[in-house]
C-alpha cells in the first residue's frame, strides 16, 4: 500500500511539473538587453594570409587555397559583412544550398557569382574584392527579381545605389 502511495505521489509530482513555464524573469533576458553586433574578422597574430587573392581566381569559392577558403579570407569576410547587413542574406550566399560559380578575375578585383538553386535568374549576387585587399575596392551586387524587377541593388563603402540589370556573372 505505501509503495502504491509513493508511486501515486511520483507522478502526481511529475505531472505538476510539466506545467512549470519557463517565462520565470530570473531566467529571462533583461528587457536593455542589446545583442552584441557582427564584429569584423582579424588574422590571429602569425596567422596573416600569405597567398594572393588572386591565387582564387578559378577556383570555387569553397575550394581551400593553402588551407583557406575565399569566404574565410579576412578581407573577403570584412567585405560580407561590412556590405551585407542583412545575416540570412550573408548565410546563404556563403551556403552550401546555392550555386556558386568560379572566382573570376575583374581587372583590379575578384569576384564571385552566385545564386539561389533553380533560382538564378530570379535571385543572385556578386561579390567584388580589390586585389590587394583594400576594404575601399569592395563592392556587393544583389538581384531579386520579386523584389527589385529588373534592377540590382549595389552596396560599396560609399554607399548603396540601384543599377539596371541582374549581377554580372563574369
Amino acid at each position: 500500500m505505501r509503495g502504491r502511495l509513493m508511486a501515486l505521489l511520483f507522478i502526481a509530482l511529475t505531472i505538476a511539473g510539466c506545467g512549470k513555464r519557463d517565462d520565470d524573469p530570473a531566467t529571462l533576458a533583461p528587457p536593455e538587453f542589446v545583442p552584441p553586433v557582427t564584429q569584423a574578422p582579424a588574422p590571429v597574430a602569425g596567422q596573416a594570409n600569405t597567398v594572393p587573392l588572386t591565387a582564387y581566381v578559378g577556383h570555387h569559392p569553397r575550394d581551400a587555397v593553402d588551407g583557406v577558403s575565399f569566404f574565410d579570407r579576412t578581407e573577403v569576410a570584412n567585405a560580407l559583412i561590412e556590405a551585407v547587413p542583412e545575416a540570412d542574406l550573408r548565410r546563404r550566399i556563403i551556403g552550401r544550398d546555392t550555386e556558386q560559380q568560379r572566382i573570376f578575375a575583374d581587372g583590379s578585383k575578384i569576384g564571385m557569382h552566385g545564386c539561389e538553386k533553380e533560382q538564378c535568374d530570379a535571385r543572385n549576387w556578386t561579390i567584388l574584392v580589390a586585389v590587394n585587399g583594400d576594404a575601399n575596392g569592395a563592392a556587393f551586387c544583389y538581384h531579386d527579381t520579386r523584389a527589385m524587377g529588373d534592377a540590382s541593388r549595389w552596396t560599396t563603402r560609399a554607399g548603396t545605389a540601384r543599377r539596371p540589370g541582374t549581377c554580372p556573372a563574369a
